[in-house]
């Protein structure tokens, strides 16, 4: 069969799938066309196998979503609360061959508007297509594979009302003026493609963004942790959505260290928890203010969808020099309808997200090439 047969073929199986039993070979049928893309060096092979491979994932998270709603998934472990089991117990996502990593994948994808998506898929396979990135898996959820550059570390776009709240809220709740800022300057080190640095550009007289990897945004093939090379001089803060896990660490020690004024960490807020990050930094550089958000900051792997949801609680962290512990600051709910914008859909899901200075929000249209 043709390779374009073959396509043709998985995009009708996808499309009239109902059970995850005829899903699950279909992705396996992706990997070996993925595999033989790489062994012919075939990008656009590999491009085309990367967007069947979204979307035969969605389509599980979609079958996923329509069981569970009917009873025939649990979730989790069956109780042991002493009573006897039951006679017929519903099946897991690991009885039905769903692995945790494709169980999120699946489901974050399903819960993406049908417009995100078709952006999603289409940003993929021109990634891909281009030979700048490699397929590690489908770009869904926080931790799971996405399209990347080889080392890419966590590329999860913030979103822009999400760094709002943080300047017209939380700082001010930490006793900064944000009409101060103007006369401050910051920098954004692992901008991605600038979902957090364009919102602080609208507060900041000045904002460097620089990433270890080139997103089309900033300056790339900065190492932040082992400052390679030698960081801007005359930082006043340090505001940034860092890489997971044991990268936080170090990430929050490297800002508190150059910053002079404060530091700003956008966290998942189970960060506060964890032996290592006690030790390491709250037990003796406690934050000024800890800052959760009330309601939900949906971030995905690889892309900005402003329809997106999640269950994930995310906070701020904040430290100003020379100021003690604050009480906790809860962000009220409400900041992501008030502090969104009308033109953030259009700049904020473009790659690399579009300068306010370069789009035109009355035509909808990029003023000069972006930067």
């Amino acid at each position: 069969m043709t390779t374009l047969a073959q396509y043709d073929r998985l995009r009708r199986e996808i499309v009239e799938a109902t059970r995850i039993d005829e899903l699950l070979p279909i992705l396996d049928e992706i990997e070996h066309l993925k595999l033989y893309a790489k062994q012919i060096e075939d990008q656009e092979l590999l491009a085309d196998a990367a967007a069947y491979q979204l979307k035969a994932e969605r389509k599980i998270g979609m079958v996923i979503a329509a069981a569970k709603k009917a009873g025939h998934f649990r979730e989790g472990r069956p109780k042991k609360n002493g009573s006897s089991p039951e006679p017929f117990p519903a099946a897991t996502l690991a009885d039905v061959g769903v692995n945790k990593k494709l169980s999120v994948r699946a489901q974050k994808a399903a819960t993406i508007s049908q417009q995100a998506f078709e952006r999603m898929v289409q940003a993929t396979r021109e990634r891909v297509a281009s030979g700048k990135a490699k397929i590690i898996s489908a770009p869904l959820a926080h931790g799971a594979g996405r399209v990347t550059n080889a080392d890419d570390l966590d590329f999860s776009p913030t979103p822009p009302w999400a760094t709002r709240a943080l300047i017209e809220l939380v700082l001010p709740a930490a006793g900064i003026d944000p009409a101060s800022l103007k006369q401050s300057n910051a920098w954004e080190p692992s901008c991605g493609e600038g979902h957090m640095a364009e919102p602080l550009a609208e507060y900041f007289g000045t904002v460097w963004a620089t990433d270890i990897h080139d997103y089309g945004y900033g300056t790339p093939d900065y190492d932040f942790i082992h400052r390679r090379p030698d960081p801007p001089e005359g930082i006043d803060w340090i505001i940034t959505n860092p890489p997971f896990e044991d990268r936080v660490i170090k990430f929050m020690l490297r800002a508190l260290e150059l910053a002079r004024v404060g530091v700003g960490i956008f966290l998942q807020l189970r960060y506060l928890e964890g032996v290592g990050r006690y030790n390491h930094v709250f037990k003796d550089r406690p934050p000024t203010l800890v800052a959760p958000f009330v309601e939900r900051v949906p971030l995905l792997m690889g892309q900005y969808d402003p329809e997106a949801s999640t269950t994930t609680a995310f906070m701020w962290l904040v430290w100003v020099k020379g100021a003690p512990p604050h009480a906790p600051f809860w962000i009220p709910p409400g900041q992501r309808e008030s502090l969104t914008r009308p033109d953030d859909a259009a700049r904020f899901t473009a790659h690399p997200v579009i300068r306010r200075e370069q789009f035109n929000p009355e035509t909808g249209e990029v003023t000069t090439e972006a930067a």
